[in-house]
């Protein structure tokens, strides 16, 4: 029988799954429950100090229940197909460890319980009225289904009372007899187990070192020989400041242990998605290193468990569970566990929870401030001036005032100097960026007929004008590019509200266009609107674990693959979307947020950057490039859009021309809050919110492209020349060979 394949991420946290599951009797592995319950309990004691004892346990039982249904999914007893796990990791604690469909085409859930074989669950003490709220809610058993909710335990039983009363008769339950009666000294059975969690492991893979270029290098240096300690860094977005960050971070680590300190890092950033961001790139670099060391999410979200256990099992380390709380006493503890075990502690705040961090007393080695503008308001510019040994701010975008003695960055008491900084066009001219080109879209009416009024609240043609520009913009990114099977359109459209997302998505046009372009992926998140990944629509709240997996299915997107992401605020700062083709703004929002957008689509498709580095290709050959430029589609057809879009347009040819342009927005403090939530909206577009959906006529749209320049042109036709005369040169001489 061949192995059956298993997720539960599990798999890869165990430190070794032969000490788990062999023993010493004549099948070589456990083969009673009895026997793997003291398996599981032994070892969530021996590595209580990498993973919590309860977690462990939890977690190895769900691993196990994983098998038990793949394997007797026909068994009456159980009676569940299509089985998937549901660690946290993948989302908030619901109360539903498993999913499935039962026998009678029902959605069916599973909840899975490690306890002591005399233990008796209650629905109080236990939380299980949790499982038949979220069985019904999120995840639409019928409420009169008596069959689809399964609790695997290992305890007695399931109280009486409590199944009567709280569960309402309702759930099923596998205690540990029925586990024993089913499963106990049945060898072979035991043996598959053992192969398939064998099996589904992540393989170790190689490691491949990240290498500095010129100018990261350049900065850590300045960085590190840096007298005060303290700085700002400015670089455009999409140039690689994280790989900045995390070298300065690697340089602390060693400088800290040579010296026999055990260090604290602190990494703050605007929001818990780029938390998230922040801590898979910061592990990845330094696990590259071979820096190991322990990481924790000082936020109110979840980091992703399975991730971190996947990259770790392939790189030959020991899993370390990832604590992800804002309790000041755990975060206490994790620190005397790590200064017993000699390791560096690297902890990743929101700016909202860094103030609550410093009630610890922890002091960091090294503070690194992410989108660091973002500490000019008065809510959050205690922490530029909470303790650390070291801090250093990165930014694309300058905020400032008019006093030097204010809560700008040039208020040189809090921010300290400019340690390190390039333009955009600097940046261009070294191949690290990609230079942006303008698109606008005018609308018009077929009967010549527009009712001007009505544009703002026309819906239906907002979403047409977005599909009509994604379908030009493909065509010209085609034209452009060296290599049309390795490029495919993938725009980021970013809405003045949450009312736009919400009405167009209502619209006949979003439906016809899901059904007649079905291979063009549609993505959708605001905090009013949900989350759409594809077809698969989450009501809103939407947990942050489900954000970071949509981000994560764009990034893995295909090179040709062709998608629409529709954003209001959530996607634009420092998130990293790459892929991205175009970005197509409708909002009249501040400076910074139009250049982090704007650098959403700046950074180089993943072979051009291969290519480059190894000398393959050369800055400014851009007709060998698939990726050539970034794309800025402006509307030009709202009310009042004309004055955005000249202000939109004279920010980008500076972005492009003007050597030593460092985007600077002078703002009033009393008008900055910090980003206390996951997304704030500009005042200038609340006044949408209300709109009711109204008829236009606008239904046609032209496009308009920016053109290379005339010497840019001449160098592209002197190279095509060049490039048919060496085609038409090798023709001939094979036709001579022949």
């Amino acid at each position: 029988m061949a192995n059956i394949e298993l997720t539960h991420p599990f798999k890869d946290k165990c430190p070794d799954i032969d000490e788990f599951l062999k023993d010493d009797n004549e099948a070589g592995v456990v083969n009673t429950i009895n026997s793997l319950c003291y398996k599981i309990k032994k070892l969530a004691e021996k590595y209580s100090s990498t993973i919590d004892p309860d977690k462990f346990k939890g977690d190895a039982l769900e691993l196990f229940v994983e098998y038990l249904i793949k394997a007797e999914s026909h068994d009456n007893r159980i009676g569940i197909y299509d089985y998937k796990p549901i660690s946290d990791d993948d989302q908030e604690d619901v109360g539903v460890d498993g999913s499935g469909i039962g026998d009678n085409g029902n959605p069916a859930t599973v909840q899975v319980k490690y306890r002591a074989g005399d233990y008796v669950l209650t629905a109080n003490n236990d939380h299980l009225s949790n499982f038949l709220t979220a069985s019904w809610s999120d995840f639409l058993v019928p409420i009169e289904d008596d069959k689809n909710m399964l609790i695997v335990t290992t305890g007695l039983k399931v109280d009486e009372q409590s199944r009567e009363k709280m569960l309402k008769n309702k759930v099923r339950v596998l205690n540990r007899d029925a586990l024993r009666q089913m499963l106990d000294n049945r060898p072979e059975w035991w043996m598959r187990f053992y192969e398939s969690v064998k099996a589904s492991r992540t393989g170790e893979e190689p490691v491949s070192v990240i290498i500095l270029r010129d100018f990261q290098k350049e900065a850590c240096d300045l960085i590190e020989s840096d007298a005060n300690n303290k700085g700002k860094i400015i670089l455009p977005t999409g140039t690689g400041k994280t790989i900045i960050e995390s070298e300065s971070i690697r340089r602390k680590i060693v400088e800290c242990q040579e010296k026999g300190v055990t260090p604290v890092i602190k990494v703050n950033s605007s929001r818990i998605l780029l938390c998230f961001q922040l801590f898979e790139e910061v592990f990845k670099y330094l696990s590259s290193h071979g820096i190991d060391a322990k990481y924790f999410n000082y936020n109110s979200g979840n980091a992703d468990d399975k991730y971190y256990a996947m990259q770790l099992r392939k790189l030959g380390g020991c899993f370390r569970e990832i604590v992800s709380t804002t309790s000041v006493s755990e975060i206490k503890r994790v620190h005397r566990q790590c200064q017993k075990e000699g390791i560096p502690l690297i902890v990743f705040s929101t700016y909202h929870s860094s103030e609550k961090f410093a009630d610890s007393k922890l002091m960091p080695d090294l503070t690194i401030h992410d989108e660091a503008h973002n500490l000019v308001s008065r809510e959050f510019h205690k922490v530029a001036e909470l303790p650390s040994g070291a801090d250093f701010f990165f930014t694309a975008t300058l905020k400032e005032t008019d006093s030097n003695e204010d809560l700008g960055m040039n208020n040189e008491a809090i921010f300290d100097n400019v340690i390190y900084s390039k333009s955009a066009r600097e940046m261009v001219d070294k191949g690290e960026m990609l230079s942006p080109w303008v698109h606008v879209v005018k609308g018009r009416s077929s009967t010549g007929v527009i009712d001007v009024e009505k544009v703002d609240a026309d819906y239906e043609a907002l979403f047409n004008s977005i599909t009509s520009s994604f379908f030009a913009h493909d065509k010209k990114i085609k034209e452009l590019t060296y290599d049309v099977n390795e490029i495919g359109a993938k725009i980021l459209v970013v809405c003045r509200g949450q009312q736009d997302l919400m009405e167009m998505y209502k619209t006949k046009a979003w439906a016809n266009f899901r059904v007649e372009y079905p291979d063009i992926h549609m993505f959708a998140l605001s905090s009013e609107f949900g989350l759409l990944n594809d077809d698969t629509y989450s009501k809103p709240p939407v947990t942050n674990s489900k954000k970071f997996a949509m981000i994560k299915k764009i990034k893995s997107l295909k090179n040709n693959d062709r998608c629409i992401i529709f954003h209001v605020d959530m996607i634009g700062e420092g998130i990293d979307v790459s892929g991205i083709t175009g970005v197509m703004p409708f909002r009249n929002c501040e400076l910074s947020k139009f250049v982090q957008n704007v650098g959403r689509a700046s950074r180089l498709h993943k072979t051009d950057r291969i290519k480059l580095y190894r000398g393959d290709i050369k800055v400014g050959e851009m007709h060998k490039y698939i990726k050539p430029y970034s794309w800025i589609i402006i509307p030009e057809f709202l009310t009042d859009s004309a004055g955005f879009a000249s202000r939109f347009k004279d920010i980008i040819e500076k972005l492009k021309n003007e050597y030593g342009f460092i985007p600077r927005q002078n703002t009033l403090i009393d008008n900055v809050t910090g980003i206390s939530r996951d997304e704030e909206i500009d005042a200038d577009n609340d006044k949408l919110k209300k709109k009711k959906h109204t008829k236009s006529g606008i239904d046609t749209f032209d496009h308009n492209f920016t053109q290379r320049s005339a010497i840019e042109q001449i160098i592209f036709d002197d190279e095509v020349d060049h490039a048919k005369q060496a085609i038409n040169d090798e023709l001939t001489n094979l036709i001579n060979m022949a």
